[in-house]
């Protein structure tokens, strides 16, 4: 189903080289003036959390408030979980699950501060999620039981610092700008360790909880290249991210002894462009992928616990007004590790001193 789904799609889903946060190029009306509003308007500064840039603005110092609003859908069929995974849940012992759907709402406010060619964000989420559980009665009885769990709470907050080091064309007309960005992410949000769990018939020990974060610091580094060509704006984004160990030990209700974790680390990539079809609207098309290493548990690989999500991203960006606009993005997972599909919507509104 989801090959077909791609094929349907394949025109409509892009926007993780930036979640949609693309900018909107203007195509030249009236001589030089017209030409440098242009490049002013052309997305210079910050990519977000999948990849996108944002607009330059052109007065020394802006401040950027950027409430957003994203859903991502799993589902799996005929899955059978076992062992220990990082960042949805913990499982202990092994399960047969016959249908999964996990739905995950995640309201997040940005705040990003720039001054010239430098830009400081802060991005905090907080995340709603609702699983549902289909299984057969153990025994064999061929009679299918169905559970839910919802929880909520404080994702892990993530800031970013981004340097716009190179301008288009700055030695050869070929060269793109350059902006780069170093990153954290601080475990503000419910690890996956200290949480309660219970015994469920068919199950077994499964946590009644949900983490909304990965519960260990981390650090990222990365840049960003932008290439216009009218009316076609290019852009690719690659990251590195380093997530610390940290010594849980004993943890959770029941206790489990956990030991030392090491999160995999993790690349990511997002390749795209922003095509302009008129003044004020804009779409972009791009292919996000992010590799997981493996978990390590006491320095042992966790089987089976790294991660290929790729996703296949079209967004559209409507300029309202010159310091308010619109993002839309659509999303569809083309690996089993990305969501099926996801919708992000943001609204970013600058101000300008």
């Amino acid at each position: 189903m989801r090959a077909a789904t791609i094929i349907l799609v394949c025109l409509a889903l892009l926007t993780p080289a930036v979640p949609a946060w693309s900018d909107e190029p203007s195509s030249p009306t009236v001589g030089t003036e017209r030409e440098q509003e242009k490049k002013a308007s052309r997305p210079l500064t910050a990519l977000t959390d999948r990849g996108v840039t944002t607009t330059a603005a052109p007065a020394k110092f802006r401040l950027i408030l950027e409430p957003s609003f994203e859903y991502d859908h799993f589902s799996g069929q005929n899955v059978a979980l076992s062992g220990f995974t990082i960042f949805e849940a913990i499982l202990i012992g092994q399960v047969v699950v016959e249908k999964i759907k996990r739905d995950i709402y995640i309201p997040a406010m940005t705040v990003r501060l720039g001054y010239n060619d430098a830009e400081l964000s802060v991005k905090i989420p907080y995340i709603f999620r609702h699983d549902q559980s289909a299984f057969p009665t153990p025994g064999g009885s061929g009679v299918i039981q169905q559970t839910t769990f919802d929880d909520n709470g404080l994702g892990d907050i993530q800031p970013n610092f981004y340097y716009h080091i190179i301008n288009e064309g700055k030695w050869r007309p070929w060269v793109p700008d350059v902006i780069l960005r170093l990153g954290a992410s601080f475990p503000t949000g419910q690890d996956p360790y200290h949480l309660n769990r219970e015994s469920v018939s068919g199950l077994g020990v499964v946590a009644t909880e949900f983490p909304t974060g990965t519960g260990h610091y981390g650090i990222a580094a990365g840049a960003t290249l932008v290439k216009s060509a009218d009316p076609v704006i290019l852009f690719l984004s690659a990251a590195y991210y380093y997530n610390f160990a940290r010594q849980v030990g004993t943890a959770g209700n029941p206790p489990i002894d956990f030991g030392e974790i090491k999160i995999g680390n993790s690349f990511e990539y997002n390749i795209g462009f922003v095509l302009a079809l008129q003044e004020k609207f804009s779409v972009n098309f791009a292919l996000n992928q992010r590799l997981f290493g493996r978990t390590k548990q006491n320095g042992n690989p966790l089987p089976d616990s790294n991660i290929n999500a790729i996703a296949f991203n079209i967004g559209a960006t409507y300029v309202i007004s010159p310091r308010f606009s619109l993002d839309f993005l659509v999303g569809i997972g083309l690996t089993q590790d990305a969501p099926d599909a996801s919708i992000l919507v943001r609204m970013p509104t600058t101000f300008l001193f």
